[in-house]
């Protein structure tokens, strides 16, 4: 049964509808620079931490970027795509902490909740950030 299943879907192109999406950490970009390649490279925290257990910052050059918009307003608009990233990573995370209080796994709610504490100091990292950049987000 599970082949002809596979095949129906094969066939119908929807097989590669179905394969899992790896989420990436959401990124609050905190600032960007034109470098000396007329490129936008861009500063960032996400979830990598130093030693310190301070988020740590990192850089990235985003390709396709128009270097002739303005920063700050590129800034803005990635952000805002972040925040929706971060939004729907909190919300999964709130399901997954009531699945695992119903059936009882305690191990494991304890990483989810602790995950979930770090996400929602990100949210308010990011509602500090767009205040500081006078933004509604």
């Amino acid at each position: 049964m599970y082949y002809f299943v596979n095949n129906l879907l094969y066939d119908c192109g929807m097989v590669g509808l179905m394969k899992k999406v790896e989420m990436q950490h959401p990124k609050l970009y905190l600032s960007a620079i034109i470098n000396k390649k007329s490129q936008i490279e861009f500063t960032y925290i996400s979830n990598i931490f130093s030693s310190k257990g301070d988020l740590k910052e990192q850089s990235i050059i985003l390709e396709g970027m128009d270097i002739n918009t303005s920063v700050h307003s590129t800034l803005i608009h990635l952000n805002k795509i972040e925040l929706k990233k971060l939004d729907i990573f909190i919300s999964r995370q709130k399901k997954v902490i009531s699945s695992y209080q119903f059936k009882g796994k305690l191990e494991k709610l304890k990483v989810v909740c602790d995950s979930l504490e770090l996400l929602t100091n990100l949210r308010s990292r990011f509602n500090n950030w767009f205040d500081e950049m006078e933004c509604i987000a």
